[in-house]
């Protein structure tokens, strides 16, 4: 299991490109900081439809979300997910096509939690 404070360590190793943003001392300590940092790097790929870097962020969340403690998944929806550009763009569908069904059923139902 991945616990909340192993984050930081998994996200640097993954994607070392993002390192220096998420080490900032106002992210470093702080999970949801964390996977807000994990969605923009994410965000990045959805907006320039480079569908390889999405892929591999899509992969990650989906480890995190299979392998992670209660903390990591519920900072994954709220901080992860909701983040994600991913109803703002023509390419919506090949986004949860990629994104696969566990990420896809974790954001559908937060959206429905939110709804009156």
């Amino acid at each position: 299991m991945i616990q909340h404070h192993e984050i930081l360590k998994e996200l640097r190793q993954e994607f070392p490109d993002l390192a220096p943003e998420i080490s900032l001392e106002e992210n470093k300590r702080n999970l949801h900081r964390q996977l807000a940092c994990f969605a923009s790097y994410t965000n990045r790929f959805i907006d320039a439809v480079n569908l390889d870097g999405a892929r591999r962020c899509f992969r990650e969340a989906n480890k995190l979300l299979q392998e992670g403690d209660q903390q990591v998944r519920h900072a994954l929806q709220v901080s992860y997910l909701y983040a994600l550009h991913l109803y703002n763009s023509d390419n919506s569908l090949q986004w949860r096509l990629l994104m696969g069904p566990a990420l896809v059923r974790c954001s559908q139902q937060m959206t429905h939690s939110m709804l009156p």
